[in-house]
């Protein structure tokens, strides 16, 4: 099977480079390439979300497309003197879905005994509550930011244990990463960020009015 060509948040800011260029040549292209990259990675998020409410009109419930996920080895949990939690960071903040969509799962695992069992998420503004209720065994998490904080139901210690997490991921970390993303997803990123550039750089823009009569002619 021949293998496939890679392509990479760098092959699209180059893309959307010379497109700029070919299509205004005399305009001064001010846009630099980490502009770019902030414009790609927002188009990024947002085709995500919106690509995620209209599969859920198709299909009846919200799921993250398996192409945006990414599974994380998060570092090294830390306890808080005061409240005994347990915390460490995520690699960007969740996008703006409810929890189980944002972070698909999350979950310990070693050499010795493989995956765990995945963690049980609470809502931020519940946790309070949930403190005077039963909980199941097992190992809670809210999230705040980018910081996610764990505690076990039995206030054990969680100290040396490794964390993994599935999220979607939008923020670049490398420029020469292969895009895992489908290509009409490519396809509405480039046009997304060619529109905000050409609004930014105020390119003018020729506008035909088809509707509108030629006027007087000179005889």
């Amino acid at each position: 099977m021949a293998s496939l060509i890679a392509y990479s948040k760098q092959l699209l800011i180059e893309r959307i480079q010379r497109h700029m260029a070919d299509d205004f040549p005399s305009a001064d292209f001010g846009a630099k390439d980490l502009e770019i990259l902030l414009y790609i990675d927002q188009a990024l998020a947002a085709n995500l979300v919106g690509q995620m409410f209209a599969m859920a009109k198709v299909e009846g419930n919200l799921a993250t497309p398996e192409a945006y996920l990414t599974t994380y080895l998060l570092p090294d949990l830390v306890q808080d003197n005061i409240t005994k939690e347990w915390y460490t960071t995520l690699p960007q903040p969740p996008i703006s879905l409810p929890l189980g969509y944002s972070v698909d799962e999350a979950y310990f695992a070693n050499a010795v005994n493989g995956k765990g069992q995945q963690i049980f998420w609470i809502k931020g503004k519940r946790s309070a509550y949930r403190n005077n209720m039963p909980k199941p065994y097992g190992v809670s998490a809210k999230i705040e930011g980018s910081k996610i904080i764990l505690e076990m139901s039995d206030g054990g210690s969680l100290s040396g244990q490794s964390l993994y997490v599935r999220m979607a991921s939008t923020r670049t970390s490398s420029l020469t990463d292969t895009m895992n993303l489908p290509d009409d997803a490519i396809e509405n990123i480039f046009m997304n960020v060619v529109a905000k550039l050409k609004d930014r750089l105020g390119i003018p823009k020729d506008v035909v009015l088809d509707d509108i009569s030629s006027g007087n002619k000179a005889s």
